[in-house]
């Protein structure tokens, strides 16, 4: 389907600059910090913990929300071969949410049109398709919110086609679950009724560039993390936590209350949140790419929560072949070829070992960056920073 903004030769390179230009381990085997006293009142974080069983249902076959939708269109059924491989692999499933085609939306139908007729001139002989494209993917994401309010769902996770993730995600997403349930300050003792906790309205789970919200000092840390890629490997953009700044070493994870952010590769919404999406973008004065205006959202307006995650659990595969078959828009030589697939920042990625997972031959998984050192040890997560009510 069309796509926001992300790194892809030549067609889809120029909507990404656009968009920088506007701008487990699961279970009970985490370690927590310990103290008291005068450390208390600096830090009433290390009296967190989650309650038992509160993420068990990540491990279901919607991931813990109440239902998860694959983004694709209907010319591209070869894209959702590859991900309904890939999904059902990793044990779950998901509903179709058909592409748009920008040309479809009629003028009338936008917020604003300021915006449309300059903004996409960076490349003047893609101009026309550049406004189809933009149009088209955030009227698709806008249909899946519109949807979830529709259906009343209490949370959906939203996948793009070319979407890729680790073979470990569930229990990724476990651990995850355990942050965003102390970023969002979940009371003690309360059970919530989304794994993921009941405050929040967004959980960027697939970006390829977020922020942390200024002077907010929770951060769920999560070390010695086999599935973090070291520092080289990852391929972000503006606006990144600055990793060795917070101190942390090259197998940390960090979950935190969101700022910004771009790219759309996976997200979540929870019914809430879906609603303030739809609102929010009919009253948009200026025109923007759905995931620059969701970032701005994340920023600007206080009652709209955002989780964000770095590095991230999912990302956007680029497999062996013709590049001219990772768009759907621009045009490539036949002769541009790729001769080996990969997936930016995804250590074990699915998508590159479908025939591993198929065969059931799990000993033979391989790390996408084979001479990195290994992670020894168990993983280790604790939430730091004060909790502000």
């Amino acid at each position: 389907m069309a796509r926001g903004p992300r790194l892809l030769p030549f067609g889809v390179l120029f909507l990404f600059m656009l968009s920088l230009l506007w701008y487990t381990k699961s279970g009970d085997g985490l370690s927590y910090l310990k103290g008291h006293g005068d450390d208390y009142k600096i830090n009433p974080a290390i009296e967190f913990k989650p309650l038992k069983d509160s993420a068990k249902d990540v491990h279901n076959s919607t991931l813990g929300f109440q239902k998860v939708f694959v983004l694709n269109l209907a010319e591209r059924p070869d894209k959702l071969d590859a991900f309904v491989l890939a999904s059902t692999l990793t044990g779950f499933t998901a509903e179709i949410m058909q592409g748009v085609r920008g040309e479809e939306v009629v003028n009338k139908a936008l917020p604003s049109l300021e915006g449309l007729p300059e903004v996409y001139t960076y490349v003047p002989e893609l101009k026309e398709e550049s406004r189809h494209s933009v149009v088209g993917c955030w009227r698709a994401h806008l249909n899946v919110a519109q949807r979830i309010v529709m259906e009343g769902l209490s949370s959906a996770l939203i996948l793009e086609d070319d979407a890729d993730w680790d073979i470990g995600l569930k229990n990724q997403l476990a651990i995850f679950a355990q942050g965003s349930q102390f970023v969002t300050a979940m009371p003690p003792n309360h059970k919530p009724h989304s794994p993921y906790g009941d405050d929040w309205d967004l959980l960027w789970l697939g970006h390829c560039s977020n922020e942390i919200k200024p002077d907010d000092q929770r951060r769920f840390v999560i070390e010695n993390d086999d599935t973090v890629p070291i520092t080289k490997h990852r391929v972000n953009f503006g606006g990144v936590p600055d990793m060795l700044a917070e101190g942390y070493d090259n197998n940390t994870r960090i979950v935190y209350e969101a700022n910004n952010g771009v790219c759309l590769y996976g997200y979540a919404l929870s019914f809430r949140g879906a609603r303030k999406l739809l609102r929010g973008q009919a009253q948009r004065k200026t025109f923007l790419p759905i995931d620059v205006g969701i970032g701005y959202t994340c920023r600007d307006d206080p009652n709209f929560k955002c989780i964000g995650v770095f590095p991230q659990l999912i990302d956007s595969h680029k497999g062996a072949g013709r590049l001219s078959r990772d768009s759907d828009i621009g045009s490539f030589s036949a002769k541009s070829v790729r001769e080996k697939g990969y997936t930016f920042n995804i250590v074990h990625s699915t998508r590159l070992n479908i025939d591993y997972l198929l065969a059931g031959e799990t000993d033979k998984i391989e790390r996408q960056w084979p001479s990195d050192p290994e992670v020894k040890g168990p993983l280790r997560a604790k939430p730091v920073g004060r909790v502000f009510d």
